[in-house]
């Protein structure tokens, strides 16, 4: 399959993609190619989103980042949310409302535990391998104000 071939044909945002429909095929390699345009991306992040809109109820996604990269702190007022590591290491910190660090934790993707953040809940995740994917699950739909900035 060439990369031109790939589900990245759906591109909404820049390194934003969604599948075509549900139970799309992904290829073997998907992950490396997830990777590889997060490289390219001057955010050093590229998502894959397995909903194909983001009108969906149910919205699953692959995140890939490059080192270095450290989110911007911000929380999700509507919903809660789920992250799974799947390759490499992030630090996952909660902050309170004046951005003072609340708890911090490294999440691996060779122990591949889901973390869970509660609604409203300040949190950002700082890169320290040298890529880092996970699964975002979370409830949709996303809109304007789905993601707040601290």
């Amino acid at each position: 399959m060439k990369e031109s071939e790939f589900l990245f044909t759906n591109e909404t945002a820049p390194e934003v993609f969604h599948n075509l429909h549900w139970e799309q095929e992904l290829p073997k390699d998907f992950l490396n190619q997830l990777v590889e345009k997060a490289k390219v991306n001057p955010n050093r992040k590229a998502r894959l989103c397995l909903h194909p809109s983001p009108k969906e109820l149910l919205q699953v996604t692959y995140l890939a980042f490059c080192n270095p990269y450290s989110d911007r702190i911000h929380c999700h007022p509507h919903r809660t949310e789920v992250l799974l590591p799947i390759l490499g290491q992030a630090k996952f910190t909660t902050f309170n409302s004046i951005a003072q660090a609340v708890s911090s934790r490294v999440i691996d993707g060779s122990f591949p535990a889901a973390t869970s953040t509660a609604q409203g809940t300040w949190h950002a995740i700082e890169v320290l391998s040298p890529t880092f994917v996970m699964i975002e699950i979370g409830t949709g739909p996303f809109l304007r104000d789905s993601t707040t900035f601290l």
